[in-house]
């Protein structure tokens, strides 16, 4: 009788020590799967940015190159949005700066204030630059404090 009692005492030793074992995997596989996606949701989020930031660098060429500025007397400098449906998730802000003989845009505020008085302008006299600075700015969803992550971009186009 005495065997049978310690061979049921064993099994019940055996049986706490291999759920304890299985609780502790169980928690590192929770955490392990927890960070992934924290990481995943990261990277998607800056990739995202990423392709927003291209985006609006190519629509400000669009918008430069097919705007008015005769009609309209000015030129654009700036570009706003936000995207993304709940909440409008990113916030894209675009500066546009003008760079080179501001004879070429004479509705425009250049960085380069030089008179060109220069008849048949050759170089850097005959060209027009811009600048674009596109800045995403989106919150990190994993962040408990809320603070935002901000992706800048900045592209140098010749005219």
């Amino acid at each position: 009788m005495k065997n049978s009692a310690n061979r049921k005492a064993f099994s019940m030793v055996t049986a706490i020590i291999v759920i304890f074992i299985m609780a502790t995997v169980s928690a590192l596989i929770l955490g392990i799967s927890n960070r992934t996606l924290y990481a995943t949701t990261a990277q998607y989020q800056k990739e995202q940015a990423r392709l927003l930031a291209r985006s609006y660098t190519e629509l400000a060429m669009l918008y430069i190159i097919h705007y008015d500025r005769v009609a309209n007397n000015n030129c654009i400098q700036k570009i706003n949005a936000n995207f993304g449906d709940p909440n409008n998730l990113y916030y894209i802000e675009t500066n546009i700066q003008y760079i080179g003989n501001s004879a070429l845009l004479p509705h425009c505020a250049t960085n380069i204030t030089k008179d060109w008085n220069v008849t048949s302008p050759t170089g850097f006299d005959s060209s027009l630059s811009i600048v674009i600075d596109v800045f995403v700015k989106y919150a990190d969803l994993n962040d408990p404090l809320d603070r935002n992550i901000t992706f800048h971009r900045r592209t140098v186009q010749k005219l």
